[in-house]
């Protein structure tokens, strides 16, 4: 039988045919993956975001560094156990005037902080204290002589106590700081630098003589306090001092509350 095309004319035509039916099959495939779009939003359209959870956002006291909200706050000591009455002008530190020979009772203290620690080993500290505590004298000086215009007592102290916030704040039940004078419980508000703001409150077991025989955070009463506030807090109620009195328990509880400020 004669055909119109040769043998390799049709071998070469069956596979344009292979080729073309190739060809149609993936267009339809294609075609078929596309017909489900989406219409995109231009970026002006509002956007909706779901919130968080609040339990989600919850961060840790020791990672925030948020300024304390209290409003200034004083370089100053206070016994919340002062019964006088509060002024921002009138007003001393200390409730009373110091006992005995201010000058002997700073060296025995001295003395006694030098026993303590280790003796010869902490010679600087102790010079470091000693220079602190004169200073400490030189301003009561200045107290005493009605500083700044502001009228005193007979004893050399002001009718009244600070109104404003402070940076130390304490309660003994019966006992005042060491020799009355509210500088041996110690402030560490500026030590721990940037972005140290906050509070820690220290719970403090004090013995018949006065000295501090324990100390344990407040976790409940403490806020926004880092690592190195807390251990500040620590030390520096360790080293505060109140007076002996014969009424006192052998051990006595109450607590210091230290407020921190960013620098």
């Amino acid at each position: 039988m004669k055909t119109f095309f040769s043998k390799r004319e049709n071998q070469i035509l069956a596979v344009l045919v292979a080729v073309a039916v190739c060809v149609f099959l993936f267009v339809i495939t294609e075609v078929a993956a596309f017909t489900e779009t989406s219409k995109i939003k231009p970026f002006t359209d509002v956007v909706s975001v779901d919130i968080v959870k609040e339990e989600e956002l919850m961060v840790s006291n020791e990672n925030l560094e948020i300024a304390a909200s209290i409003g200034e706050v004083h370089n100053v000591t206070r016994d919340n156990n002062d019964t006088r009455r509060k002024s921002t002008e009138n007003w001393s530190e200390n409730k009373a005037t110091i006992s005995g020979d201010p000058v002997k009772a700073a060296k025995d203290f001295e003395r006694e902080l030098f026993n303590e620690s280790g003796g010869y080993r902490e010679r600087e500290k102790i010079q470091q204290e000693m220079e602190a505590r004169k200073n400490a004298r030189e301003k009561q000086k200045v107290e005493k002589n009605g500083a700044g215009g502001n009228s005193s007592s007979q004893n050399g102290n002001k009718p009244n106590q600070f109104a404003g916030n402070v940076m130390v704040d304490f309660s003994l039940s019966g006992r005042t700081a060491y020799d009355n004078n509210n500088w041996y419980v110690r402030n560490p508000g500026y030590t721990c630098g940037y972005g140290s703001a906050g509070t820690v409150v220290v719970k403090v077991s004090v013995d018949k003589t006065g000295k501090v025989i324990a100390t344990e955070i407040d976790e409940s009463k403490s806020g926004n306090a880092n690592v190195c506030m807390r251990d500040q807090a620590l030390k520096y109620a360790a080293m505060s001092r109140f007076n002996y009195t014969d009424s006192a328990p052998s051990r006595q509880e109450g607590y210091i509350r230290y407020r921190f400020v960013s620098q």
